[in-house]
């Protein structure tokens, strides 16, 4: 008699188990038939097309049933069209762009900044030296170029005081480069590539937005100016192009603004597709990000806030980790086993934390050498001395790698300043041993 509660308990335990393998066994044995989802992006070569296509390969390869079929389009607003008129089922927008009320978020991706290039002998120190120069911008109708004109509009320049042209951004660096036009305003991700190479042609450079006004700082920070900015345009916010962020460019961080890119779907997306792709997104973020730079911005903390688009429901499900139905059923039976769950979640919280001040300490060790070896740099050299210190910035960027792969490092921001005071350090090591070559030759 004294073992029927326990023998009740098994029985009631044998039966969760059963149908739990029951439920496993039709969704892994008899899961769903293929489903295409048509995911609005951008211009073929462009950052949206290529996050598209990155995002569609990793959901493509965890969930076999689910295929996703790219669309090249004019931008935010296309994007946005489609999702209204129901011609595409995902799509990546800006957003500050203008949808209607069908339209439903999924997670901000990264953010977009505001680049502001000029050619060198444009004489183009701030924004405010623009007048009577001709200004590339994004492509007609672009949420680049919708946000670009608001911001020169705060900036207090009319239509009639500069030449404005629309350009698609591959096109607008290469007439920026020839001279064509004096600058280029646009609204894109960090360590974008047609940015990189004109600014590696030595024709262009990174300007700073300040002064907007010739009796405002030369250098106030990118918060002042975004704060300015909101009161015109609320979904502005404060960013910063970091020291060294595109091969020496530029020489100390420049305050900007821009504007949030959102993975977003129609309100009538399933649920449980909603919910699959955004925890794939996060799931596979250290993938994501070996495949571009931008994603390591993507964070569950951050990435629901301030978005204009309502949070979908599928997606706020992975946010909340809820599911409430088997828990309200169950909630006597279960209350010892989340209990167990809440004292091993706290040492797993204990755990992620150690770990990554442990990733933490070792990319500040990488930071250290690469600076160790700019301070020998600049002490003085020999050809001998320069190509022994090429090969022990070899060796870091050999370890980085090693440590990247083993995920002992994170691919995120702090990856990303490791990166580019590498390869700022590489060209120094290049440009020094070029001057000792030329001095012996």
């Amino acid at each position: 008699m004294e073992n029927d509660p326990i023998r009740k308990r098994l029985i009631v335990f044998g039966l969760i188990a059963a149908l739990a393998v029951g439920f496993m066994a039709r969704h892994y044995w008899f899961g769903p038939g293929k489903t295409t989802l048509t995911f609005a992006t951008g211009q073929r070569g462009g950052l949206y097309h290529e996050l598209g296509q990155a995002i569609a390969d990793e959901v493509q390869q965890a969930h076999p049933h689910l295929h996703i079929q790219l669309v090249e389009t004019t931008g935010s607003l296309d994007n946005a069209n489609r999702l209204q008129k129901q011609t595409a089922h995902l799509a990546l927008l800006q957003n500050d762009t203008q949808a209607g009320a069908h339209v439903r978020s999924l997670t901000a991706v990264h953010p977009e900044l505001l680049h502001f290039l000029c050619h060198h002998k444009a004489g183009i120190q701030s924004i405010r030296d623009l007048a009577g120069k001709t200004v590339a911008l994004g492509p007609k109708g672009s949420g680049s170029e919708k946000f670009t004109r608001e911001f020169l509009r705060f900036a207090g320049f009319s239509k009639s005081q500069l030449t404005l042209v629309n350009l698609p951004l591959d096109e607008a660096t290469q007439q920026l480069m020839t001279g064509k036009v004096d600058a280029l305003l646009f609204l894109t991700g960090l360590g974008n590539g047609a940015c990189q190479r004109a600014l590696q042609s030595g024709q262009v450079h990174l300007t700073p937005l300040a002064p907007l006004t010739a009796s405002s700082d030369t250098r106030f920070g990118a918060q002042i100016l975004a704060d300015g900015f909101r009161v015109h345009y609320p979904h502005a916010s404060p960013h910063t192009i970091p020291l060294l962020a595109y091969s020496g460019q530029p020489v100390y961080p420049i305050g900007t603004v821009g504007v949030k890119a959102v993975l977003a779907c129609h309100t009538n997306l399933p649920d449980e597709i909603a919910e699959t792709l955004t925890r794939t997104l996060y799931e596979h973020r250290a993938a994501l990000s070996q495949k571009h730079s931008a994603f390591s911005s993507l964070d569950e903390q951050s990435s629901t806030a301030h978005l204009q688009f309502p949070l979908h429901p599928g997606a706020e499900k992975f946010f909340r980790r809820t599911d409430p139905g088997f828990f309200a059923k169950h909630v006597e039976m279960m209350g010892f086993i989340l209990t167990l769950i809440l004292i091993l979640w706290s040492v797993l919280v204990w755990a992620q934390r150690w770990f990554l001040q442990s990733r933490k300490n070792r990319i500040d060790a990488y930071y250290e050498a690469i600076d160790e070896v700019i301070n020998r740099l600049n002490d003085g050299t020999n050809l001998e001395e320069i190509n022994e210190l090429e090969n022990t910035l070899l060796e870091i960027r050999q370890r980085a790698a090693d440590e990247l792969v083993k995920e002992k490092l994170a691919a995120d921001e702090s990856f990303i300043i490791y990166q580019n005071m590498l390869n700022g350090c590489q060209q120094l090591l290049a440009q020094k041993k070029q001057e000792k070559q030329l001095e012996q030759g």
